[in-house]
C-alpha cells in the first residue's frame, strides 16, 4: 500500500509567518499538527474581525486538520483486536483549568463528550498567555476528542449493521440520542482495521467537531467576497472575449494566402482587431489590480492588530506585581511566540547566559540580563528591531562596530516592555 500524502491549503504571508505548512507523508508528527491548530487559531481570529480573513480558506483548514486527525487515529487505534476495550487517555490539564478529565474505556457516553468540549474550551481562554497555555497540550486534547467521536460513531456504525441484517437490508438505523452514560462496550465491531467509513458518518463527526468554525461571518466579509467574485467573473468574461478575439485574427491570418487585392483590407482588419484585445487586455489588469486591492488592505490591518495583540501581551506581563529578571522569557514578539519555542533563537531563553551584562529596567528597579556577542543578532531579529545594525535584511550578523549600539538596542526595547 503506497504512502498517503496530506496536502495543506496555500497560506497567505501573514499565516506562514505563524508557521509554514508543508505536505505531510505518512503518519503525521505531534508538532506538525501543533502548527496545523496555531495556523488556524489565527485564521479564526481574522475570520472574527468583520471585513477581514478568508473564511473559505478556514474551513479548508479544517478539513485538512480532520484528514490529519483521521490519520493519528488509524495509527493509534484501529489496529486493536478488541476496540470495545480500548481505552482513550486525555492529556493531564494544568491546575488552572477547572475540568479535569478521565480515562475513557470503549464508546464514551455523552456526558463524557461534553466533559471533553468543556475542557477545551476552558483550556483555550489561555491560548494568548504562552505562560499559561501549552500548544501541545491544546492539541492533545484536540485529538482525543477526535478519538473518543470517532469511538461512538463506530459502536452507531456497527450498531446499525446488526439492526439491518436482523430486520431488513432496506431499514434505517436510528441514533440512540438518550443523555444517561449508558456503556456499548460490550459488542464487538464486524468491520476490520481496513474498512472505510461512510460518508454520511464522516460527516457527521465533522459536523460536531467544527461547527464552531462557521459561526464568525460579518456582513463586511459578505460584501468583500461578492465584491472579489464580481471582479473575478469580470476578468474572466474579458479574457474569454480575448481569446475569441485573438482566434478570429488567427483566422484572418489564415485567408492572408488570398489574392492580393484583399490583404490590404485583411491587415487592416487584422491591426483592428489586435488593438481591441489590446484594450480589453488593458481592461482585465486594472480589475486584476483592483481585486487585489482588498487583500492588501486585509493584510495591513492583520498586521496592525497582532501589533496591538503584542502590546497588550507585554502590557498584561509589566503589570504583573513582583516581576523579576525571568519576566524577560514571558515577553512574545509579533508571530506570538516567546524565546523558548522561537526556531530563529534556537530555543534559547535569557537564563542561557552568563556573561556581557544587559541592564533591563523592570518595575523603576535597574536589573541585569545577560547576553553573548554570538547571539545578540538573533535576538534582535526575534523581536524585529535594530535592522539598520545588520548587513542585510536576512543575515543576523551585526555590521562591524555596531555590537554596542546593539546591546544598547536591545536594553531599551526591554525596558520599554517591562520599565
Amino acid at each position: 500500500m503506497s504512502t498517503p500524502v496530506y496536502l495543506p491549503p496555500e497560506l497567505p504571508p501573514y499565516l506562514k509567518s505563524v508557521y509554514d505548512l508543508k505536505s505531510i507523508v505518512g503518519t503525521p508528527s505531534d508538532d506538525e499538527v501543533i502548527g496545523i491548530h496555531a495556523v488556524i487559531r489565527m485564521a479564526q481570529k481574522a475570520v472574527d474581525i468583520p471585513g477581514t480573513g478568508d473564511p473559505a480558506l478556514l474551513a479548508q483548514l479544517y478539513e485538512h486538520l480532520f484528514d490529519i486527525q483521521i490519520a493519528k487515529y488509524r495509527n493509534q487505534y484501529l489496529s486493536a483486536v478488541f476496540p470495545e476495550t480500548t481505552t482513550y487517555t486525555p492529556p493531564t490539564l494544568p491546575a488552572h483549568v477547572a475540568v479535569q478529565l478521565e480515562p475513557v474505556t470503549g464508546a464514551p457516553c455523552e456526558e463524557e463528550v461534553m466533559k471533553v468540549q468543556s475542557a477545551i474550551r476552558s483550556y483555550d481562554q489561555f491560548a494568548n498567555a504562552p505562560t499559561l497555555f501549552d500548544p501541545r497540550v491544546g492539541m492533545e486534547l484536540s485529538q482525543h476528542l477526535f478519538d473518543i467521536q470517532m469511538a461512538r460513531y463506530t459502536v452507531r456504525v456497527n450498531e446499525c449493521h446488526v439492526s439491518q441484517s436482523v430486520q431488513h437490508p432496506s431499514s434505517n438505523c436510528t441514533r440512540n440520542s438518550s443523555s444517561s452514560c449508558t456503556r456499548v462496550a460490550g459488542q464487538s465491531m464486524t468491520e476490520g482495521p481496513g474498512t472505510s467509513m461512510n460518508d454520511a458518518g464522516v460527516g457527521t463527526v465533522v459536523a460536531d467537531f467544527y461547527a464552531s468554525a462557521e459561526d464568525q461571518r460579518g456582513i463586511d466579509t459578505q460584501n468583500a467576497i461578492e465584491r472579489s467574485n464580481q471582479l473575478v467573473e469580470q476578468t474572466n468574461q474579458l479574457i474569454e472575449r480575448s481569446n475569441q478575439i485573438a482566434e478570429r485574427a488567427n483566422q484572418l491570418v489564415d485567408k492572408c494566402s488570398h489574392p492580393a487585392e484583399q490583404s490590404n483590407k485583411l491587415l487592416e482588419r487584422f491591426s483592428q482587431l489586435f488593438e481591441r484585445l489590446n484594450e480589453h487586455l488593458d481592461q482585465s489588469n486594472r480589475v486584476m489590480k483592483e481585486s487585489m486591492q482588498p487583500v492588501e488592505k486585509i493584510g495591513d490591518v492583520l498586521r496592525n492588530i497582532n501589533r496591538v495583540l503584542v502590546r497588550i501581551q507585554h502590557a498584561i506581563v509589566r503589570n504583573h506585581k513582583g516581576n523579576t529578571i525571568r519576566a524577560l522569557e514571558c515577553l512574545v514578539n509579533e508571530k506570538g511566540e516567546t524565546p523558548s519555542m522561537s526556531f530563529t533563537t534556537k530555543n534559547r531563553t535569557y537564563s542561557d547566559f552568563s556573561e556581557h551584562s544587559v541592564p533591563v529596567v523592570i518595575d523603576g528597579v535597574s536589573q541585569n540580563s545577560y547576553m553573548s556577542d554570538s547571539w545578540l543578532g538573533e535576538f534582535l531579529r526575534f523581536y524585529g528591531i535594530g535592522g539598520e545594525l545588520f548587513d542585510d535584511t536576512t543575515t543576523v550578523y551585526l555590521k562591524e562596530g555596531k555590537m554596542k549600539k546593539a546591546r544598547v538596542r536591545l536594553s531599551e526595547y526591554l525596558t520599554s516592555c517591562l520599565g
